[in-house]
Parts: C-alpha cells; sequence; structure tokens
C-alpha cells in the first residue's frame, strides 16, 4: 500500500516552538521532519518494500520526492525544502490525487499522512468553504491520517479538528470496487509540543497502520514462516454482508497450468517473502578457532563453512524451491486463505534494475466460484491417471464415473451422457460387444458404490427395449447378447457384488449357423 507523505511547508512551519526547555531552538518543521525520519526508521525494519513519495504544499503543491523506496533520497531532501506561504489543504489533496492515479491507478489503496502545523488559518466560515472544496472522496481507495504538530491544548488546534476530522471521514468513503475492508485513518495528537511527543505520536500511527503480516506457508509436509507485504485487509461480500479474514496458515492445495488458471479477479496482490533463517548447526563465533583446523575446513572445496551456514541466502527455503518450480512448470499454486477464500500462487519478477524475483499472492473475491471457467474451487480435486478428459485441470465429484474411480453423478446431463454411451454401443453389435461390457462394468461399479441400484433396473429396461427395436437384418448374436446383459444387470445373486464383471455371452454362432 504506497504512502504518500503531504509535508506543509507554510510559514507558519517555520515558528519557534514556545517555552521550549532545550538549548536549541526548534521549529514546527524540525519536529515534523523528525516524525518523518522516526516514520522512514520505522519502514527500514518492518515495511522495506514500501513506495512513499514526498509531497510539499502552501498556497501550490510540489512533488518534492516522487514515489520511491530508497528512503534516503526523501531524508536527504527533508533539509533543503524551501518555504512557502500559507496552508491550501484543498490544493495539496487536489495534487496528491493526481500523482496517484497517474501512478497507481483507480485499483491501488493509498495511505496519506498529513502533517500540518494545526492550524486552518480562517474562520468557521473559511473552514466550512474548506471543507465543500476538499477533492473528497478520491476515485481510488485509500485512507488519511493527521499528524498535527501542535500542543492539544492550542486553541487553534481545537477549532480545526473539525476539518481534520471531516477530511479523514471523507477519504473513508473512497470508491472501492474490490470487497476489501479498508480501515479507517486517524488523527494523531502529540502529548506534548517537543520531540519526543511528536515522534511517539508517529510510532502510534505506524505501529497501527503499517504493521506486519507473518503467517505459515505449507505444502503436504513442507512449510516455511512468510511474511505478506503489503499486509492483507480483510475482505467482506456485499450482497451476504459477511467479512473475511485471512488464516494465519495458508495451505496450497493444487496446482494448475497458467493456461488454465486463466486471469480470475483479484482483491489485492501480495509479495510472499520468506523469513530470514541462519543455520542452527553452525559453531558459534566464540567457539571458532581459525587456527584449529576442523573437519569442514580441511575438506574439499564446495562444502558448507561457517560463512555459508550464517548466510540466509544459502540456507535451504521452501520459498525458493516452490518459486523455482511454478517458473520452470509454468504453474499457479492453489492456496486455501480461509473458509471459502482461495488465491493463486505465482512466480513473479520486479520490472526493475535489481529484477527481484519472489512469489506473488494473488487474493480472490471470497466464494468458491470466484473462477467460473474451473467450476466451484471447493471441488477440485486430483486427476486421476486413467482419465479419459480432455480437459487438463483436476475437477473432482460433479464429473461422470468415467472421470475414474470415486467420481459421483451430481448434474442430470452427467449421468444421462454415461446411459447414451452404453445404449451406442448396444446399438453396434456386434463390433462393440467389448466395449458394452466395459461400459456396463464401470455404469454397474458406480451404481453399486453410490447404493444406486434403480440405475441397473432401468438400464436393464433400456437394453431390453433395444433388443425388440433390432432391425430383421440384424445378426442373431445381437439379440442375444443384450438378452445376457439386461438379465445380467438383474441377477439377485451378483446384484451387490461390486467386484462381480458382466462377460459377453461365449457362443459360436458362426459353427451353429452353418450346421443347420
Amino acid at each position: 500500500m504506497p504512502t504518500v507523505i503531504l509535508l506543509d511547508v507554510s510559514l507558519s512551519m517555520s515558528r519557534p516552538l514556545p517555552n521550549s526547555d532545550s538549548t536549541e531552538t526548534h521549529t514546527r518543521f524540525t519536529l515534523a521532519t523528525a516524525a518523518i525520519n522516526t516514520f522512514l526508521d520505522y519502514l527500514c525494519v518492518h515495511a522495506k518494500l514500501e513506495y512513499v513519495a514526498l509531497v510539499t504544499f502552501s498556497s501550490l503543491c510540489e512533488v518534492s520526492v516522487p514515489f520511491t523506496r530508497e528512503f534516503d533520497n526523501i531524508r536527504v531532501k527533508l533539509p533543503t525544502l524551501e518555504e512557502g506561504d500559507k496552508t491550501c489543504i484543498e490544493t495539496a489533496l487536489h495534487g496528491v490525487n493526481q500523482l496517484v492515479l497517474n501512478e497507481w491507478g483507480y485499483q491501488t489503496a493509498v495511505q496519506i499522512i498529513l502533517i500540518t502545523d494545526g492550524s486552518c488559518g480562517v474562520g468557521s466560515i473559511g473552514r466550512n468553504r474548506i471543507i465543500k472544496a476538499l477533492p473528497l472522496p478520491p476515485t481510488y481507495p485509500g485512507k488519511i491520517h493527521v499528524l498535527p504538530i501542535a500542543s492539544p491544548h492550542d486553541t487553534s488546534l481545537q477549532h480545526a479538528m473539525p476539518l481534520y476530522q471531516k477530511i479523514v471521514d471523507l477519504a473513508s468513503n473512497s470508491v472501492n470496487n474490490t470487497n476489501v475492508t479498508i480501515s479507517r485513518g486517524s488523527i494523531y495528537c502529540p502529548d506534548q509540543l517537543n520531540v519526543p511527543g511528536v515522534i511517539a505520536a508517529m510510532t502510534r500511527l505506524c505501529e497501527q497502520h503499517y504493521q506486519e503480516f507473518w503467517c505459515t506457508l505449507k505444502c503436504g509436509q513442507l512449510e516455511t514462516r512468510v511474511q505478506l507485504f503489503p499486509a492483507p485487509q480483510p475482505a467482506s461480500q456485499d450482497c451476504l454482508g459477511a467479512t473475511y479474514t485471512l488464516s494465519n496458515q495458508l495451505h496450497v492445495i493444487g496446482f494448475l497450468t497458467q493456461q488454465d488458471l486463466g486471469t480470475p479477479i483479484a482483491i489485492s496482490k501480495h509479495l510472499v517473502i520468506p523469513q530470514a533463517q541462519v543455520g542452527s548447526n553452525a559453531p558459534h563465533r566464540e567457539n571458532y578457532d581459525p587456527k584449529t583446523p576442523t573437519k569442514e575446513s580441511s575438506s574439499s572445496e564446495g562444502t558448507s563453512t561457517d560463512d555459508d551456514m550464517s548466510d540466509p541466502s544459502k540456507v535451504p527455503n521452501f520459498c525458493v524451491l516452490l518459486h523455482g518450480a511454478l517458473k520452470v512448470e509454468g504453474m499457479s499454486a492453489i492456496v486455501q486463505l480461509g473458509v471459502d477464500w482461495w488465491g493463486t500462487l505465482s512466480a513473479w519478477c520486479e520490472v526493475s534494475r535489481a529484477r527481484r524475483s519472489c512469489l506473488l499472492l494473488s487474493v480472490m473475491r471470497p466464494s468458491a466460484s470466484a473462477a467460473p471457467w474451473l467450476g466451484p474451487l471447493d471441488q477440485l480435486g486430483p486427476s486421476e491417471d486413467n482419465s479419459t478428459s480432455t480437459e487438463t485441470f483436476p475437477v473432482r465429484s460433479w464429473r461422470s464415473y468415467s472421470g475414474g474411480s470415486g467420481y459421483a453423478w451430481a448434474r442430470p446431463h452427467t449421468l444421462l451422457a454415461d446411459v447414451q454411451k452404453v445404449l451406442r454401443h448396444a446399438r453396434k453389435l456386434p463390433d462393440k460387444t467389448q466395449h458394452l461390457y466395459k461400459e456396463l462394468n464401470r455404469l454397474r461399479r458406480a451404481a453399486i458404490s453410490l447404493g444406486f441400484s434403480e440405475l441397473l433396473t432401468c438400464v436393464s429396461t433400456a437394453l431390453e427395449r433395444e433388443c425388440t427395436t433390432l432391425p430383421p437384418t440384424a445378426p442373431p448374436e445381437c439379440a442375444l447378447q443384450l438378452a445376457h446383459a439386461a438379465a445380467a444387470l438383474r441377477d439377485p445373486r451378483t446384484a451387490l457384488d461390486v467386484k462381480h464383471s458382466l462377460q459377453p455371452l461365449d457362443a459360436n454362432f458362426t459353427v451353429t449357423s452353418m450346421s443347420h
């Protein structure tokens, strides 16, 4: 979730702080600089991949530092910022909206941190005019946090609080077509107008809205601890009024080729970052003597050393294995995110100079029908070795018995198709005798396994009807085989024996006809 630091550089930000206890004279701008540095320090530890932009405003708005992950660019820029004239928040928000839409579009959620002097600079009439001129709610999902550099007892702050609250409320009503629940912004007032008070307020903001999300990625018996960035937000279904929260265990339940998976709608996308691990078998530094040869150091080249085991890039990790497999095979993994909620994992390479490669989690909307062309996601299963289906992705339960053992008829057209297949072979006797009995045995085993004995009675009746409609020129073997198959389906001795196989009627019709 990209972040915009919206910094007020009006003349009022350069006022010296009253009752400053320190020998150094501080201004509101220096306190704002301390708050921004605290925010960047927090991101360096907890959210290194966050994109941050610095936008300054007074009566005009200027993008001082465009979106970047190089936080030092912002640190270097802060001391060189020039003062402006008056505070104009509506102009600043217009500039931010234009920047976000140009960089990220309408679907990416963005956080805005507004740092100002705690004064709107006008009376109640002017405040209402500013509220009407605010370009809110934005056309993209997002939220605004306000950090006023002012004492909590300042009368100017009390007068400006309705304006700040209105900004936070309007931003929370932004259009969100992704069914993702975006938390609301807040106002963070310092307890005291000094450096520690401002730093404490910024720390509260970071801890509430920039928390890390850690979970376990599992595939069978393989698992690893991973971080999802940015942290996923709860999803909601407007029609059902239900809210879904991501589980702390993500289960890989299967794999599909990219061609079969297609491009299902993703309500959010997250980088899957493996936890840095250090080999537990590495010797301790304090017990290591470089002068004493060890078994590892005296062995041939290519063996692991202490430096190798302490380097996270050389420690085996399941994410690296999964990324390489998905990239080479051109496949994606289907991941269970929670109850009735799925996502996909795919290999991803960042388009930049660094060319970072990692796993990308695409979160689909909560529903078993999130990818309609795959069918219900909760009915996907492993493909069978003897499958005759032309579809390459695995489908379970709603297919006919011809898809393999353990399949059920859950839709009328699949059952009708299997019965019609038997009747087609029956009309092509005697050439299709072996095929007829093969299909009858498969149909019979499936019906007995499901307790669907009525189906066998109906098929037997259908075979008897086919026998009566045979043309006069049909060989006598046709009528005999149909009558034999119909009687075998109704034989009470083998009616419930799933292991019994029907065999064709064994008779030498050619010899019999010649003897007559």
